[in-house]
């Protein structure tokens, strides 16, 4: 299996944290968030990593190829303009053939083991229940958008080329343009892993986890 992590984004939820610095080199527990992302999918013998980049393009990149050696399993997708989050994915298609393949998002954090994510089809997402205002539902293991939203997507999801067929133009959102539109067909399976996990687009997140 195959992997894409999307470290394109600005991190303007980090504040002066980001300005210097691009939000996957971000460090939780003395560690930049990519390196955990990076080391658990070559620990579970994922054949390719993509980065995407835009924003301190050259600073995620540099530390990347000397942290891992150019090891010859991670590329880099660089945006000169920034796609989105979905149309960064769509750019980096090719990598990719017909195969399924897992996204995250280069600001979380958990405790997961990522040979988890092989053993499921596109398009699925994973979710954590939540006690305040959530993303969706989820009704007989598909995500749902019509009732009471309890549910926040965690950043991973396994999906193909086929996801994005319907997607004309070049940039546009994950969530909203891409993976609602399949919720909304019934046709985007959710899991629910029993894991610690973070959203580290915060400060206060950032501190907890720095400080607990």
């Amino acid at each position: 299996m195959k992997a894409m992590i999307l470290a394109a984004g600005f991190g303007k939820r980090l504040g002066h944290l980001t300005q210097s610095t691009p939000k996957p080199l971000i460090k939780v527990k003395g560690q930049p968030l990519i390196k955990y992302h990076l080391s658990k999918l070559l620990a579970a013998d994922y054949s390719q990593i993509v980065i995407n980049t835009h924003y301190l393009s050259n600073e995620i990149i540099n530390y990347v190829e000397n942290e891992f050696n150019n090891d010859p399993r991670i590329t880099f997708s660089i945006e000169k303009e920034i796609l989105g989050t979905g149309g960064g994915i769509k750019k980096a298609l090719h990598h990719f053939g017909n195969d399924d393949f897992l996204v995250l998002n280069s600001d979380i954090y958990s405790d997961l083991d990522y040979k988890y994510f092989k053993s499921f089809t596109s398009p699925t997402l994973f979710a954590v229940e939540t006690k305040n205002q959530g993303d969706f539902n989820i009704k007989n293991s598909k995500v749902c958008l019509e009732t009471t939203k309890n549910y926040t997507w965690m950043g991973f999801s396994v999906v193909n080329a086929e996801v994005f067929n319907h997607v004309a133009h070049l940039k546009f959102h994950y969530w909203d343009d891409c993976l609602k539109r399949h919720a909304s067909s019934n046709n985007l399976y959710a899991e629910i892993p029993k894991i610690n996990w973070y959203d580290v687009g915060t400060i206060q997140t950032l501190e907890l986890l720095n400080n607990g």
